[in-house]
């Protein structure tokens, strides 16, 4: 019996190991905008990553299935005191759609998409957006506590229209909840597929994470290779 629980805290212990070592090597990894080239080379994904905040109800986006610093600050450029800069801390940050996209040039466009749209709301077209925005009695922006779901409304609204106007074609979205995407007559059903993410426990997000990126990378080098071979079989014929 001692030698079954020494054996089981050595492999708790590996356990736990290994899961920092995901945590510090998928935050080095997400520092710094990527392009189609170095998505491939990392071995990433044709992916973004949106992650809300479940303390404020922010939006991160990502290329990869982590997140960093550097990423808050280069989305975050105007904070005030409804739209605090948000903290790093993994605990407050929950995947809320994982997009996969037909190739990794619709990828980076449907990102930078993504953020530009987020700069110019909280920059060039601040009146504008805050105009749009429920408000409570004060005239600010309603919140519960320090919660706007406003902010996660604007980031799906955001994802939908980038996806229709670039027509990002074959695109996969995977919720973490169904009602997050609102209603279907919001989305192009010619361009957009959508599913949930399975069950997990937040502990083992990097986890999840990881494994939709290495079968989304599976799945994509499969695909290209059949193009290939009927490209070849095409040009014989």
């Amino acid at each position: 019996m001692p030698m079954r629980l020494r054996a089981e805290k050595k492999m708790r212990k590996h356990l736990i190991e290994q899961l920092k070592a995901r945590k510090v090597l998928g935050a080095r990894i997400a520092e710094g905008k990527k392009t189609a080239e170095e998505l491939r080379r990392l071995n990433l994904a044709p992916q973004v990553y949106l992650f809300k905040n479940l303390f404020s109800g922010q939006v991160l986006y990502s290329q990869v299935p982590a997140f960093h610093q550097d990423q808050i600050d280069q989305q975050f450029v105007r904070p005030n005191w409804e739209n605090r800069k948000p903290s790093r801390r993994n605990d407050l940050w929950r995947v809320m759609c994982v997009a996969t996209f037909d190739n990794y040039d619709y990828a980076v466009a449907a990102f930078r998409g993504l953020v530009q749209l987020r700069q110019a709301r909280d920059v060039v077209q601040q009146k504008e957006a805050k105009a749009l925005r429920r408000k409570n009695d004060e005239g600010n922006t309603w919140y519960a506590g320090q919660y706007r779901p406003t902010y996660s409304q604007e980031a799906v609204a955001d994802l939908a229209h980038v996806i229709e106007e670039f027509e990002l074609e074959n695109t996969k979205l995977m919720w973490e909840n169904a009602w997050r995407r609102g209603d279907d007559k919001h989305w192009s059903a010619e361009l957009v597929q959508h599913e949930t993410l399975p069950p997990f426990n937040p502990r083992d997000q990097n986890i999840l994470l990881d494994e939709l990126r290495a079968k989304a990378v599976e799945e994509f080098a499969k695909l290209r290779e059949t193009e290939e071979h009927q490209e070849e079989a095409s040009v014989i014929a």
